[in-house]
């Protein structure tokens, strides 16, 4: 593959100019390479150039997002020996392996947030130019939530915390990973304060059980969403039995992750299981690791809840 100029002193490549040694500088006018792949890269461009390399798998799972930042600095640095002019005063090489999934992410990413693009646009800009270029469909996942996220790494949001969460269950369906990972965080980290001063106790014996700081708030889906609706498919097939519309309740309480009480449960190891009132033990509620379907629909990962019939949410 060729070195193809995107935009200005934007340009994307596959690895294969490098490992033959193309003289970038004296062809392209290029002083910065970016590097999006791991591994060794050749040395004489390492010295030669401003370098810089992010160490990442084209893999649905690998996480851009946490780089993004980065790639974005130096991309703009590159192009932008002084801020306030608005033509490029450099050149910028972005390559991956094969110059069509992490490296196209990284430029899109950079021509969304510089100029205003929606995804759509900064991937056109790419395509006129590279008409193969194509990021895996979890970088075009990560690259609609970056932009959600006004391009800021916000591990406080929630679309954020739930598309890791998905990810880790991609990585591995059987929850061990995110297991271990929400246990981790039992008891370390800080409660919110309660906004409503609202209680939720075992409706037999009345032991205060969580409060609204660990909830987790969640919207019903829509009519025109796919979760809107309970379907049942014949055994080994896509074929339809029949289709429930969900409740417009919810039956559960779902938490945001695990209160103390519940780590000895947890401890055991289960993917999935129930939770007894550490006073009375009657069941309050459960848990699963790979998520599970509120009665409105709504699907949570992790499952983990009280359930409505069982506890009472009490004003203190």
């Amino acid at each position: 593959m060729s070195v193809h100029r995107i935009l200005g002193g934007l340009y994307l490549s596959s690895i294969e100019p490098i490992n033959n040694e193309v003289n970038l500088k004296s062809e392209f006018g290029i002083t910065h390479i970016l590097s999006v792949l791991p591994g060794p890269v050749n040395s004489s461009y390492i010295s030669q150039y401003i370098w810089k390399q992010i160490q990442v798998t084209d893999e649905e799972t690998t996480n851009l997002i946490p780089y993004f930042p980065e790639t974005y600095q130096f991309i703009d640095s590159a192009l932008f020996k002084d801020p306030n002019e608005k033509k490029h005063q450099g050149s910028v090489l972005v390559h991956c392996a094969q110059g069509v999934s992490r490296s196209v992410a990284v430029i899109v990413e950079y021509l969304m947030q510089k100029y205003n693009l929606s995804l759509e646009q900064a991937l056109h800009a790419v395509k006129r130019r590279v008409p193969e270029a194509e990021p895996n469909p979890g970088f075009m996942e990560q690259l609609k939530l970056y932009k959600e996220m006004n391009f800021k790494v916000d591990q406080t949001n929630p679309d954020y915390q739930a598309f890791l969460k998905q990810n880790s269950l991609k990585m591995d369906p059987s929850g061990d990973n995110l297991r271990e990972a929400v246990m981790a965080k039992i008891g370390n980290t800080p409660e919110s304060k309660s906004t409503t001063n609202q209680d939720y106790r075992c409706r037999r014996c009345r032991q205060v059980l969580a409060n609204d700081s660990h909830m987790e708030d969640h919207e019903t889906p829509g009519s025109d969403s796919r979760q809107s609706q309970f379907i049942k498919t014949a055994p080994h097939s896509r074929r339809i039995i029949s289709a429930e519309k969900a409740s417009n309740n919810c039956s559960h309480y779902f938490l945001r992750e695990p209160v103390p009480w519940m780590k000895e449960e947890l401890e055991k190891s289960e993917i999935e299981g129930k939770f007894l009132c550490p006073k009375c033990s009657s069941k309050v509620g459960g848990y699963s690791w790979r998520g599970t379907r509120c009665s409105c629909g709504k699907w949570m990962t992790p499952a983990i809840h009280l359930q409505e019939s069982k506890v009472d949410y009490i004003k203190k």
